[in-house]
């Protein structure tokens, strides 16, 4: 059961007062359950922390061990420096989410529209091992252009822009990002700061990310951390994304507070005397928080939470940045680390206390009960279930309304331009020496496309259906040399469907 450092302490005060009145001390000595007592209590009874679930769970420590030697010889051997290692990791993020024991929270079935709880983003983080260059944040939204953004340029903003029907990184959009985010600010850096233009990029291995990323650039190197070691060794899952989402829910707690204490109905029932107060007097000042409470909720748009965001990442410090590479440049000679450092290590810890702190400081119902654990449940990283995902099939209203349907509409000439595209994989890759393996790939590749085949047929044959009133009624064919030379035109391409079907139970 994992558990937090508050709660313990909590418990143990409240486990000395049990025992005090049980052994009838009326005036016990005081004991505050400080933190010293607490790494004392830990030591003791060899109680250590430990990271429980998820990545951390499955992780390839043997792999994680073997990977700083290898980085260590690739950046020997291409003479890179700290400021040319570079990390990129993306993160989905729930920005409206809030503690499960507040009142919106458990009301949020009442709420119409969407369901606002899972109103979510990707942000993509890079930053370089040295700290000295933290990228503009790339994040990945399901509107070309929201509504909080309908008067702005979304080409100069303080993000890069990004759009998918999922709001989740694909291997398309790892390249886009590659092309137009990436190698544009590095580039710029590169000149600010008289480096040579040659990175090395570090990558989990994530289906998002392209393999061609691999030799997409001649002045990038993209090297791919193994598989499950990410948790262990990935610089940007060493605190670095937890600190700012820590952060930016700090912020949003303080003007969610801001927006409930300031408004003017609540400044109206605080005018009476607090003594003279009636239950109903603090009945109504809790069901008006309530309402502020919601209305703030509704209102609080994806501008403002990437503001946040961008906000939270600028504060991150170099000290903190560079703490985070520490496990994947291990054994790089000590020269390389004696630069100046500038600022304090944040760690999560403390980022999720003072989140808390701010959440304990909204007067609204449910905020007082918040814990480390509800703030990490709120700036987990979200694992999407695929009936989730269906849920989220739905334009929102922010992304302007349009048909999904209409925008997704499978065409008969996608489909057959899909289909070409395999076959000319085929034949780019028909000169394999290895015969095994080209038949495998051949015959995984019909399987896979064999869906998609039989749509294509089945369209072929329902655009060739006529009632026998059309049949006899046509116009006479064209001679038989016309319509031989157009079949003879696709002759392979239809030899192609034919291969894919033959297999198939089909009675045409």
């Amino acid at each position: 059961m994992a558990v937090d450092t508050r709660s313990v302490k909590e418990y143990a005060r409240e486990l000395y007062a049990a025992v005090s009145r049980k052994m009838g001390i009326t005036e016990p000595k005081p004991f505050n359950a400080s933190s010293g007592w607490l790494q004392r209590f830990k030591k003791r009874n060899k109680i250590t922390n430990i990271n429980i679930g998820g990545e951390e769970a499955s992780a390839d420590r043997a792999a994680a061990r073997e990977f700083p030697p290898f980085l260590r010889e690739i950046m020997e051997e291409g003479q890179y420096t700290d400021d040319q290692v570079f990390n990129m990791n993306e993160s989905g993020l729930f920005w409206k989410k809030l503690p499960s024991k507040t009142f919106v929270v458990k009301n949020a079935s009442k709420c119409r529209g969407r369901k606002l709880q899972k109103e979510r983003i990707t942000v993509l983080f890079t930053t370089n091992a040295s700290g000295t260059c933290k990228l503009k944040l790339s994040v990945i939204h399901t509107a070309r252009k929201p509504h909080a953004y309908k008067s702005m340029d979304m080409t100069k903003l303080n993000v890069h822009w990004l759009t998918t029907r999922k709001a989740w990184m694909f291997s398309t959009l790892s390249l886009s990002w590659f092309d137009d985010c990436f190698i544009p600010n590095v580039k710029k850096f590169c000149e600010q700061q008289n480096v040579p233009f040659k990175i090395l990029l570090l990558l989990d291995n994530a289906p998002g990310h392209s393999p061609l990323l691999l030799d997409h650039h001649p002045n990038v190197k993209v090297v791919f951390l193994p598989p499950n070691t990410a948790s262990i060794i990935q610089p940007m899952d060493q605190e670095l994304i937890c600190n700012v989402k820590a952060a930016f829910s700090a912020k949003k707690f303080k003007l969610l507070n801001d927006y409930t204490n300031t408004k003017e109905e609540l400044h109206n029932l605080s005018d009476t005397n607090t003594d003279s107060k009636s239950e109903d007097d603090e009945d109504q000042q809790l069901a008006e928080q309530e309402v502020l409470l919601k209305q703030f909720w509704r209102t609080f748009n994806v501008k403002k939470a990437v503001d946040f965001l961008v906000e939270a990442w600028d504060q991150l410090s170099v000290a903190t940045v560079r703490c985070a590479w520490r496990h994947v440049l291990q054994g790089i000679p000590g020269v390389r680390q004696s630069k100046s450092v500038t600022g304090e290590v944040q760690t999560v810890a403390v980022a999720v206390d003072l989140a808390r702190e701010a959440a304990h400081s909204i007067t609204a119902a449910g905020f007082s009960e918040t814990t480390n654990d509800n703030i990490l449940e709120v700036i987990r990283d979200p694992d999407v279930t695929t009936d989730e995902m269906v849920d989220d099939d739905d334009v929102s209203e922010e992304a302007g309304g349009a048909s999904s349907q209409e925008e997704h509409h499978l065409s008969h000439s996608n489909v057959r331009g899909a289909i070409e595209c395999i076959e000319k994989a085929k034949l780019l890759l028909s000169d394999d020496p290895d015969a095994n393996r080209y038949e495998i790939f051949t015959t995984q590749l019909l399987q896979t496309m064999e869906p998609y085949i039989k749509v294509y047929h089945d369209n072929i044959n329902t655009s060739r259906q006529q009632s026998i009133t059309e049949f006899f009624t046509r116009n006479p064919p064209q001679p038989a040399q016309a319509s031989d030379s157009g079949r003879d035109s696709d002759d392979d391409f239809e030899g192609f469907v034919w291969e894919a079907l033959v297999s198939a139970d089909d009675t045409d």
